[in-house]
């Protein structure tokens, strides 16, 4: 049947081919290490987008904080280590009982003899460890990729939030974790990215814990440190420690990306208070009396100088504007609260802060390179904001360039909310003119921001001119086919339109889309 077969479908990719030899196996080694890598990475991917996109939806239906993740027997291959290894399924299979399919490095090692061995030279493929709530001790599959990925730098991913799995709930003691840790820190030297999620924080105390030992040995690679804290039930817990948790004993050169969601730590310590390297940070959901004081956190800004992206959610210096003053030291040549100089940074994240406090910070920050914004503020009214946003930014005195407005270097924004007066986001716009993307998360803004866009006849009086992505989550068809129609006869056409599902659309309504959109597609707002 299989040479019938083959005779009728000569090309049938699904089918084995004949002979002794797999004809992929005739690929060089070079080629099919990196399949692997490429397979690695799409696998950790979809496993880390779907956690991700559970606590999106979550935090969009709470409307209050919550968050990244990322990627993320030494013989010849003989039969008895090939049966050896089924313990690595088996351990991977439990410890995640979403997902029970064993991992990707597993599946490829054990296919044939060639590619167990491509697969254990391969020593990146087992750079990547994903630690789920359902595993437990010994960690078999933990230690195996350790030992086979010998020296390469490690990429780590622990989940220590509790889990539904059927009739129980899943969730690592603290035994558990003092027992991951022992076996992860002695490889502390190698931790290129750690990312650690939990709901109590005790565990996040024993990872503090783990790596501050003053005998720990330096951590020389580390580029990524991403701690999340998510409280299940009043958004913080217990936060109380005899002093502000200390992290790394040692010099982290290589640090470049900085997420601290909910967890404090002492801000005076070497790798984040002077990180020359950082490009991204992000400070997220911490109360008033764990935030760094304005002078700490404006040393952390200033010892940053090729900071690209800065996020300061429901975070930030703690007190309010009138407190942020530094006493200026005798015979000092610089002014200590002149605007901080942020020459790099091109993505700015403003949420869930009071409209005095976001005006405080705007002025506070010099952003000449600013190019994306979002803003999300869900109570009060922050119609006094939007003129700030209008207004001149902040600039470096004496002036070096004529002042303008934050929004009109803008090219991409997103507003997830903005409760203000309705003749606001005409201002908004009209500053807007360089912007290229626009990101409308709000059923109600969605419905305001169509009616500015289908105004006008002529490319003069279109708003928006440069704009040519847009995202809406509420409006009806008709509305979208006037904004899409107009901005088209005017010569300044959209050309890719996102819609959420809320959106009120016929049949007729999404054929003409398709047709006369680029691309034009469904998404699901979180």
């Amino acid at each position: 049947m299989l040479e019938d077969h083959h005779a009728r479908f000569p090309n049938n990719p699904f089918v084995p081919p004949t002979g002794d030899i797999c004809f992929v196996n005739n690929l060089p080694l070079e080629l099919l290490c990196r399949i692997f890598e490429t397979g690695l990475s799409y696998d950790a991917s979809e496993d880390e987008k779907e956690y991700l996109d559970n606590i999106r939806r979550e935090l969009d239906a709470k409307e209050t904080p919550a968050s990244d993740i990322e990627n993320d027997d030494e013989d010849e291959g003989d039969e008895e280590e090939s049966d050896g290894d089924e313990g690595d399924c088996d351990e991977a299979g439990s410890s995640d009982s979403r997902s029970p399919r064993p991992p990707f490095p597993i599946v490829v090692s054990h296919v044939c003899r060639h590619w167990r061995s491509v697969a254990f030279a391969t020593l990146s493929l087992w750079a990547k460890i994903v630690v789920t709530s359902g595993a437990s001790p010994p960690y078999e599959l933990v230690s195996t990729q350790l030992e086979r990925s010998k020296d390469s730098p490690l990429d780590i991913f622990i989940n220590c939030e509790p889990r539904e799995c059927e009739d129980r709930v899943e969730e690592p003691s603290e035994q558990d974790v003092i027992f991951l840790f022992s076996l992860l820190t002695p490889h502390i030297h190698r931790w290129r990215s750690i990312k650690l999620y939990v709901s109590d924080y005790d565990y996040m105390k024993l990872f503090f814990s783990a790596v501050s030992d003053p005998c720990i040995s330096t951590v020389p690679q580390l580029t990524t440190l991403g701690l999340y804290y998510r409280d299940q039930s009043d958004g913080y817990g217990d936060l109380s420690m005899s002093k502000d948790p200390t992290l790394f004993a040692s010099w982290t050169p290589l640090l470049t990306r900085v997420v601290l969601w909910g967890v404090h730590v002492d801000w005076d310590q070497p790798w984040i208070a002077s990180a020359s390297g950082l490009t991204d940070l992000e400070l997220a959901y911490h109360p008033e009396d764990i935030r760094p004081s304005w002078a700490r956190f404006a040393t952390i800004l200033r010892g940053a100088p090729t900071l690209k992206r800065l996020s300061l959610r429901q975070s930030g210096p703690s007190g309010d504007p009138p407190d942020w003053f530094i006493e200026p030291t005798p015979g000092s040549r610089t002014d200590p609260n002149a605007p901080l100089q942020l020459s790099r940074v091109t993505d700015f994240v403003l949420a869930f802060h009071s409209q005095k406090r976001a005006i405080g910070l705007l002025r506070k920050l010099y952003l000449p390179a600013l190019k994306s914004l979002v803003l999300h503020f869900d109570k009060g009214n922050y119609t006094d904001l939007v003129h700030e946003l209008v207004g001149p930014a902040t600039c470096l005195y004496p002036a070096r360039e004529r002042p303008r407005s934050l929004l009109s270097r803008l090219e991409s924004l997103i507003i997830a909310g903005l409760p203000c007066r309705t003749g606001c986001f005409k201002l908004l716009c009209s500053e807007l003119q360089n912007l290229r993307s626009l990101h409308l998360s709000s059923w109600c803004l969605s419905i305001l921001f169509m009616d500015i866009l289908r105004a006008g006849s002529g490319c003069g009086d279109i708003p928006l001119p440069q704009l040519v992505t847009l995202y809406v989550a509420g409006g009806s068809g008709s509305a979208l086919r006037d904004v899409v129609q107009k901005r088209r006869d005017a010569g300044v056409p959209l050309t890719s339109l996102y819609v959420g599902y809320s959106c009120e659309l016929r049949h007729e309504d999404v054929r003409w889309l398709r047709e006369n959109m680029k691309t034009f597609r469904f998404f699901t707002f979180v």
